[in-house]
């Protein structure tokens, strides 16, 4: 294992060498990671990177990047090689072991308390000043916020409220609800969110599909890599789906993902980019 280790580190090194100068910060947050990546700080590490990069198209964190592993198993021997200065996220459990590797700061975006689009503005600045970026980020924050007055004028104005969701099986979804980073792009696009119930900490709620006749608003399907890979196939085969989708006779969009729903401002900007674009078209 340790030579494995090495061996790594050993290419990782070589990779850098070719990547141009890049920020020692390890992270455990995609939301820090993605947007360190648009403030144009390289991460050195990330925790389950493959992951996201399979639902982002390898497209907003920078390809030179390391996996660190998962959240609560990462490979801090790994890490401990990479010698990174600082570690940033929200993983209080491991705070005794990250801190004997670099300094470790606990940041994160989720839970969003208050109003999303605010809390996603407050927490790109608290980031950049954190790392010196203010100015960048100001100029990142006006970009958005003119990219989505774009946006919204390009939609009818006349929208029903929208019920999106993402499959957790075949017979479960989760909803995106108020505190949810989704919740964020559509008060900024002037659109509905049909769901008002209580949520999880990412701003989610568990229900049976079976429920979702009942809930007025369009339904708008993630089509996440889970989805696209075994969820769909069986829902179009499966008796169930096929008569609640006549219950809402057609009124359902399948929206692509390219974004991470556990991301921060360049992920709800990318959400919602390809819901203007696939309302238009439906």
């Amino acid at each position: 294992m340790k030579l494995l280790t090495k061996a790594l580190v050993f290419l990782t090194f070589i990779n850098i060498s070719y990547a141009g100068e890049r920020h020692p910060i390890a992270t455990f947050d995609w939301a820090v990671a993605e947007t360190l990546s648009v403030l144009d700080i390289s991460p050195l590490g990330v925790m389950q990177l493959n992951t996201y990069n399979e639902w982002t198209d390898n497209k907003i964190i920078s390809r030179d990047a390391i996996e660190l592993g998962l959240g609560s198993m990462p490979n801090l021997e790994l890490l401990s090689h990479l010698t990174p200065s600082l570690i940033l996220g929200d993983n209080k459990s491991l705070d005794e072991k990250l801190t004997r590797i670099a300094p470790t700061e606990n940041i994160s975006l989720f839970p969003i308390t208050g109003d999303p689009w605010q809390a996603m503005q407050d927490f790109t600045l608290a980031l950049a000043e954190r790392i010196g970026h203010n100015e960048e980020a100001k100029r990142l924050i006006h970009e958005y916020e003119q990219q989505f007055t774009k946006l919204r004028y390009r939609l009818s104005g006349d929208e029903e409220p929208l019920i999106i969701i993402q499959f957790r099986d075949d017979r479960h979804v989760w909803i995106y609800g108020e505190n949810s980073l989704l919740q964020g792009a559509l008060d900024q696009l002037g659109l509905t969110n049909a769901w008002d119930q209580p949520t999880n900490y990412a701003g989610v709620s568990t229900v049976s599909i079976d429920e979702l006749p009942a809930i007025e608003g369009r339904l708008v399907v993630l089509k996440s890599p889970h989805y696209t890979a075994s969820i769909g196939d069986r829902l179009n085969r499966g008796g169930l789906w096929q008569a609640l989708l006549r219950l809402r006779s057609g009124n359902t969009v399948y929206l692509p993902v390219n974004y991470w729903t556990l991301g921060g401002l360049p992920s709800a900007m990318r959400f919602a980019e390809t819901l203007v674009e696939t309302l238009e078209d439906t």
